[in-house]
């Protein structure tokens, strides 16, 4: 089960950095940090982990276009026929600074604020103090012995109701970008934080580091697979029968990730590249304790497969070389003929075994269905069944190119 006091696990030293930062600034002041950065990087667990091993207390406001100025103050409420202030969460973390010598504010996405409520903290990060409006502007003052660090999270790409207002965001000290972690810390997050075994984490990061470069390099998928994504499904996979595994690859996965059927079809597309629903399920139904060689063999394609495909990558490199990157490709992205009669007749053997690979998608099938024919002759693929790829698949043989049997950048 998951490890409910989890920390943020640091990439490179960006949590050192900053627990440096808010131990060398002195007291009576209020310090701001902007964490930003695409979704599911774990910049909310990194600010609450800051809090605790500063032995602080945190409030934690989440930004929104309806959040009023009340809401994080306080406001006045009805109590047994009396009226008694209700402080919010920036008043409350005001006294407990002031009680206990530091404490943390986190405001997620900080740029759905809008520019009034976004004005109303300028005095808190500047001068260490807010004017409470529904208390007749009275003062509410940082401690000159305590100290109140303000942590916002923002997605850049995000702009919310209104970007940040310049003086606003000129007030935060520093402004950290947390990105994604590399492959092997990935990993790690997810061994940590879900508690699944290794190859479990290192068969779902694989597949969602894919995923997520087609959404980034090509746009061709709007939402990324984040870290939290990876956490959550790695959880869920490793705590439930392998037999609803494909309805959690479907729901949490392709479902979640695919705004549309066209790029639910390319997720589905590069998940079956890479076998993931037959790698996890044998992960996860049986006890692995193998050597890391198997474990590699285990979450990569076949091992004829990985020839196959490495041996038409070094081709296609050096038809790139040779001829250059506009001989393969039309302007709107579709693949040129040419392409495929230079290798028909320079490469024919490397293009035949690259293209049977397409079996696992079922286009041979398809193309017995249209023309009656078999797509082999003597067990090769013959160039009529090419050419009826190049024709009525064109679209799909360059995403099967790109991401499921990858040999195109």
């Amino acid at each position: 089960m998951i490890n409910r006091n989890i920390e943020y696990i640091q990439q490179r030293n960006e949590f050192d950095y900053l627990k440096a930062l808010i131990d060398s600034l002195g007291k009576g002041r209020c310090i701001g940090i902007l964490l930003h950065g695409p979704p599911g990087t774990g910049k909310t667990l990194l600010a609450k982990t800051l809090a605790k091993k500063s032995n602080s207390s945190y409030f934690i406001i989440d930004g929104s276009p309806d959040l009023d100025r009340r809401d994080i103050e306080g406001n006045w409420e009805l109590f047994n026929g009396d009226t008694r202030f209700n402080h919010g969460p920036l008043t409350r973390a005001i006294e407990d600074a002031n009680n206990n010598g530091m404490s943390f504010i986190i405001i997620n996405e900080i740029n759905a604020i809008r520019e009034s409520e976004q004005i109303s903290l300028n005095s808190l990060l500047s001068e260490s103090h807010i004017n409470l409006i529904s208390k007749g502007f009275e003062r509410y003052s940082l401690k000159e012995t305590s100290k109140l660090v303000i942590i916002g999270t923002m997605n850049k790409g995000v702009l919310g109701i209104n970007k940040l207002q310049e003086a606003f965001e000129d007030r935060f000290l520093v402004c950290p970008e947390i990105t994604y972690p590399t492959k092997q810390k990935e990993i790690e997050i997810a061994v940590k934080l879900s508690g699944c075994k290794k190859i479990v984490a290192e068969t779902v990061v694989d597949a969602a580091r894919q995923i997520r470069k087609q959404a980034i390099k090509d746009f061709s998928i709007t939402k990324i697979f984040s870290t939290r994504l990876i956490v959550n499904f790695c959880l869920i996979v490793s705590n439930m029968s392998s037999d609803y595994l494909r309805y959690n690859i479907e729901n949490i996965i392709i479902n979640k990730l695919g705004e549309n059927q066209e790029e639910k079809k390319s997720i589905a597309m590069i998940l079956d590249g890479k076998l993931f629903e037959d790698n996890l399920k044998k992960c996860l139904t049986q006890n692995y304790d193998v050597k890391s060689d198997l474990k590699k063999e285990l979450i990569s394609p076949r091992t004829t497969e990985a020839k196959i495909i490495s041996n038409f990558k070094s081709k296609v490199e050096k038809y790139v070389f040779e001829l250059g990157n506009g001989k393969f490709k039309n302007k709107n992205g579709s693949l040129m003929w040419k392409f495929f009669d230079w290798f028909w007749q320079h490469h024919r053997t490397s293009l035949k075994n690259y293209i049977q690979l397409t079996e696992k998608l079922g286009y041979h099938k398809a193309y017995k269905e249209f023309s009656g024919l078999s797509y082999l002759y003597n067990g090769e693929i013959t160039l009529s069944y090419i050419k009826w790829l190049y024709r009525n698949k064109n679209k799909d043989l360059m995403d099967f190119m790109r991401r499921i049997c990858p040999v195109l950048d």
